[in-house]
């Protein structure tokens, strides 16, 4: 089985960690613990943002 979302980067939306190249992820778990700083972020179509600055709601 593939990814839910082929060709999408998935961020720690806490510390801003890489999720995509953690050991075992996989954006199917829907949840998923960084491993970095331990917080769960939520994998999901909502979570999904063109950039840094949309997810942080600059809007410059």
């Amino acid at each position: 089985m593939g990814d839910r979302f082929p060709d999408i980067d998935w961020w720690c939306d806490r510390c801003g960690a890489y999720l995509n190249g953690q050991y075992g992820f996989s954006d199917r778990k829907r949840v998923w613990k960084c491993e970095e700083c331990g917080h769960k972020n939520s994998i999901s179509r909502d979570n999904i943002y063109e950039s840094h600055e949309d997810f942080w709601g600059n809007d410059d």
